[in-house]
């Protein structure tokens, strides 16, 4: 039967655990979830329900909901939580070819922001130049105070639209703050990335007077819980970035 790995339900794009936000990307791991390696992917919309076999289940006492697997393989599953799913406690399963798995205990919260990165190395924030120049910000790459810069994430909140489609943008009702290098961003939009389920675009302005370097810490807080902490190169001009100070030695 499926098993669900104790702890192994978190934001699936910076693998924090304890809480899934309303209509965002969350990851199960455990085993015999699905279909063997390489597994299978959705191949278009509407999402189904139902993917490779494998079935996700949030259900809250009498409430029921299904979710929206995105990817699915023997020990790992990637899904959409839906945006009416009961917030609060939840009890999830997984199902494959009709073998289902014990429930895990989650916490379905309407907001709980992840930055897509690896660990606290460097984000996904690209550096808006123009709508058809928009590079992945990296120490070759980076930004200077006064540039416009995209977070890519998830875990913004619920939308009206279903879930399972690609999405409008649209400003979402959710007080949002970036902090880079301990100053705060002033923040243009934050909503889901237009055509990409389940994705949120945060466009903020690089403050002036931010500390240079390479690895400059960037936190985002959306009302009052914080996103994990990824790292952006910013220089004076937009050119390679440089470090005032070696951290090896």
């Amino acid at each position: 039967a499926p098993s669900i790995s104790a702890g192994g339900i978190v934001n699936a794009l910076d693998y924090r655990g304890g809480v899934i936000a309303q209509g965002a990307f969350f990851t199960i791991f455990g085993s015999n979830l699905g279909p063997a390696a390489p597994g299978q992917g959705v191949t278009g919309f509407p999402f189904n329900t139902n993917l490779g076999g494998v079935t996700v289940t949030v259900t809250q006492g009498s409430i029921t909901k299904q979710a929206y697997p995105h990817f699915v393989m023997a020990s790992q599953i990637n899904a959409i939580m839906p945006s009416d799913a009961p917030l609060g406690n939840v009890q999830i399963t997984v199902a494959y070819n009709g073998v289902s798995s014990a429930p895990a205990a989650a916490t379905v919260v309407n907001n709980a922001f992840g930055i897509m990165g690896v660990g606290s190395g460097p984000g996904i924030i690209q550096n808006y130049n123009s709508a058809t120049d928009e590079p992945i910000n990296a120490t070759s790459k980076p930004a200077k105070p006064g540039q416009i810069e995209i977070i890519w994430g998830t875990g913004l909140g619920p939308i009206s639209t279903p879930d399972n489609q690609p999405p409008p943008g649209g400003q979402l009702p959710l007080p949002v703050q970036v902090w880079v290098g301990g100053m705060q961003a002033s923040v243009q939009y934050s909503g889901r990335a237009p055509g990409f389920p389940a994705v949120d675009n945060i466009y903020f302005t690089v403050p002036s007077g931010v500390p240079l370097g390479c690895y400059i810490p960037v936190q985002v807080n959306t009302g009052g819980a914080w996103s994990n902490t990824v790292r952006m190169a910013i220089s004076s001009d937009g050119k390679a970035c440089q470090d005032t100070f070696n951290p090896y030695s």
